[in-house]
């Protein structure tokens, strides 16, 4: 059995100022990582000159770059003994890893093409996914530490959804709008990615110091299991690999729209960057606003169940892309805006308030005390997720015959191109997400399960 030593007794509820200091964490990583996934794929193809297809993939194996260093950086991370905390070190220099990261990506030296354009952007994609990495792992792991109450958790992780939506926005809202100032091009990318570098240096440092006093604990002792045991006991954590399986599909569904919804606005609607900016305004202003409501919800009816409907309700929603067309009334884009941004809400919601209760099963079933590793593998799945959604999206267009664009004038797409994107934004996205409904159909870690547990 592990034994721990506590800083902080992790029962009762959470202060507001630790519950807003651990969700502007998020703000550091996502701000990063939803520039990176909505903006960086349409900038290496049509600015930098990168074939749809070779961007996609060298994307993709980045993550499964970032996939493999997830678990080391999680057992380092459950062995730390730092007197700061087990986790927050890593938060602050992650994060600002990833400030540095982002301009990189964004700021191709002048001149570049070719080959040394190809070793430029490898290089930077894998500083960046060492950043991502070094942040996420412990970041992911502090929930199940800071509290051992199964509704508390779900509003802790609510100013974690908070402050993913406020960085979502200055991605793809303020992003946008940057880039359109900054002239467009090399020049409006390189202004867009100083200003998100900025917000993420700010919200990694603000939450170092202000979770100072979260609850956490050192695990001083730990029982001598080989790697096949380890792998045994994570394996027959059933509502864990669950949450695995549901977390592949949905993430690998939100990573193809997140890149494909830029180009269908570009070449299906004719929007500009501006309204592709509002579109995403009004999407996570709805996310922002439902989360109490979802909050009230699942205190009646179950996390479980209420995410199952909302995910459900999602999928379908994602179909009425399918039926876009130029000259679309605007208004119905905002209406799918603030549809989408709702049930978004809860899937993201429930998506993570979910990987602490695991951790908490995992925990009370080994008596070993290793949220890092669990988060890294909660991670490796996200980066195989996102992997497979960037690496289709970019196959998917190039076999599709997208054309790159070389210089400021547009290329001209041929009809195989535009119906590649309008799949890539509907039909691929709502399967995926049905296909996890079905997944979710056998989770059955409950509240009322884990106190059964506690009473034993």
């Amino acid at each position: 059995m592990t034994s721990t030593t506590y800083h902080g007794s992790g029962e009762g509820p959470l202060s507001l100022s630790t519950c807003v200091g651990w969700g502007v964490g998020t703000l550091a990583v996502a701000v990063v990582f939803n520039t990176i996934n909505v903006l960086l794929l349409r900038y290496l193809t049509d600015t930098v000159g990168i074939g749809a297809a070779l961007a996609g993939s060298l994307i993709g194996l980045s993550k499964l770059y970032d996939a493999l260093i997830d678990p080391m950086i999680g057992g380092i991370s459950d062995r730390s003994r730092s007197p700061r905390g087990r986790r927050r070190p890593f938060v602050l220099v992650g994060g600002l890893m990833l400030a540095v990261a982002v301009v990189v990506l964004f700021h191709f030296p002048g001149g570049i093409a070719g080959t040394s354009a190809i070793l430029y952007l490898g290089a930077a994609l894998l500083f960046y996914s060492t950043a991502y990495a070094v942040f996420t792992v412990p970041y992911m792991a502090m929930p199940a530490e800071m509290t051992s109450d199964y509704q508390e958790r779900s509003h802790l992780i609510s100013f974690r959804v908070y402050a993913a939506a406020v960085a979502s926005l200055i991605a793809t809202f303020a992003g946008p709008l940057l880039i359109a100032r900054g002239g467009g091009g090399q020049a409006g990318h390189g202004t867009m990615s100083l200003f998100v570098a900025a917000v993420a240096a700010v919200a990694a440092i603000v939450c170092f110091r202000t979770t100072r006093t979260a609850p956490f604990h050192y695990a001083v002792a730990q029982p001598r299991i080989g790697l096949v045991g380890k792998i045994w006991l994570i394996a027959t954590n059933r509502p864990f690999m669950l949450l695995m399986a549901i977390k592949l599909l949905q993430l690998t569904a939100l990573a193809v729209t997140q890149a494909a919804t830029p180009f269908l606005f570009k070449q299906v609607l004719r929007f500009s960057d501006t309204l592709l900016g509002l579109y995403f305004l009004v999407f996570y202003m709805a996310m922002i606003v439902s989360q109490r409501f979802w909050l009230r919800i699942a205190r009646r009816a179950g996390k479980r169940l209420v995410y199952m409907i909302a995910t459900a309700v999602y999928a379908v929603m994602y179909l009425s892309w399918y039926f876009v067309h130029t000259g679309e009334p605007l208004y119905f884009t905002f209406l799918r805006a603030i549809g989408l941004g709702v049930t978004a809400g809860a899937v993201l919601l429930f998506g993570q308030s979910l990987l602490p209760d695991t951790m908490e099963w995992d925990y009370r079933r080994t008596g070993m005390r290793r949220e890092g590793m669990l988060s890294a593998l909660y991670t490796i799945v996200e980066k195989i997720a996102y992997a497979l959604g960037a690496a289709m999206t970019g196959i998917v267009l190039g076999r599709a015959g997208y054309v790159a664009a070389h210089g400021a004038k547009p290329a001209v797409q041929p009809q195989s191109a535009v119906d590649a994107i309008y799949v890539l934004a509907s039909l691929a996205p709502m399967g995926l997400l049905l296909l996890s409904c079905v997944a979710l159909a056998y989770y059955d870690l409950t509240e009322a399960k884990l106190r059964e547990d506690v009473d034993r």
